[in-house]
């Protein structure tokens, strides 16, 4: 297993983000899934399917495998700019702030935040840890309230 600075389990993504960034989708979220994106979660959780409420399949986990679906969109980081490093922990940290709207979600809110540093640091140190302070001071005020 990769471990981090310090020593933390990493979350990793073994496939490449391919996403669409042709500006704000319904008005509302500014980039779309372009192919299914998987991460290899540092536990096993139990298993669930994450569906709009009109049945479609935006994400699922099974074992320790995270797959967010094609078709899935989302913001990028809120109140702060998207860059080429930041894009790939904003994805699952999105996925996982929208499921904490769910009283049967399996991830806390400061899981959901590591898995952004972790998928940030080794691109960009320094806006891994400024961007980790960022959402354990505000992420409080975004946690559980959107839906996809």
């Amino acid at each position: 297993m990769i471990k981090s600075p310090d020593q933390r389990i990493m979350i990793k993504s073994p496939d490449r983000l391919i996403y669409s960034d042709e500006g704000k989708l319904d008005r509302k979220w500014a980039y779309q899934l372009e192919a299914n994106k998987t991460f290899i979660l540092p536990r096993v959780v139990r298993s669930f399917e994450a569906r709009t409420t009109e049945g479609l399949l935006i994400g699922c986990c099974y074992g320790d495998i995270l797959t967010i679906c094609k078709g899935y969109q989302w913001d990028g980081l809120t109140c702060w700019p998207d860059t080429a490093a930041n894009m790939i922990g904003g994805l699952p940290h999105d996925f996982g702030y929208q499921l904490g709207g769910c009283p049967n979600s399996p991830f806390s809110r400061q899981e959901i935040d590591l898995w952004l540093k972790h998928l940030i640091l080794p691109r960009a140190p320094i806006e891994a840890r400024v961007t980790y302070a960022g959402v354990r001071a505000m992420g409080w005020a975004f946690y559980g309230k959107k839906s996809n």
